[in-house]
């Protein structure tokens, strides 16, 4: 049997919280998930569209933000990387989603509010950069009670 090349959640991930950490491997992945695999949570990592190819952007699926209770984005601002946060945030059955806010996105020239981020924006809890350990693990936990306060309705994917 061939092993996929995208990496997945297993069983052994079913019993705890799945955190997907979405960041460059500029700012150290492997360093954040064992901080998060510590705390207890089942950790998996995505270093970004830069580095592989993006199943969501590409395909509109990927495997890990479908499995994943939580989704934090520390990804940069590149075209292509911003462009993550907008489509897991815009997922019929969005995970919970923390952000790391490195930049502010500039206002439209006609002086409108940009619209980088879809209107489910509310649902994701921002950390203003640089995050520490403190803070991720706040809004981790934050993004989580807030998922759980989400009003389900019938057809959304909760139900």
């Amino acid at each position: 049997m061939r092993k996929s090349a995208t990496p997945r959640w297993d069983e052994s991930d079913s019993n705890r919280v799945r955190v997907l950490l979405e960041c460059p491997p500029a700012e150290s992945p492997s360093i954040i998930a064992s901080a998060i695999e510590r705390r207890g949570y089942a950790v998996r990592t995505c270093e970004g569209p830069s580095v592989k190819p993006c199943a969501l952007l590409d395909h509109g699926a990927c495997a890990l933000v479908d499995g994943a209770d939580v989704v934090v984005n520390m990804l940069g601002p590149t075209p292509r990387e911003a462009r993550v946060l907008p489509a897991v945030a815009g997922l019929r059955r969005c995970p919970a989603v923390v952000a790391e806010v490195k930049y502010k996105v500039p206002a439209a020239a006609n002086g409108a509010a940009p619209s980088a981020v879809p209107e489910s924006a509310d649902a994701i809890t921002e950390l203003p950069a640089p995050v520490t350990t403190s803070a991720l693990f706040g809004g981790i936990e934050e993004a989580l009670r807030r998922r759980e306060q989400r009003i389900a309705w019938w057809g959304d994917g909760f139900c």
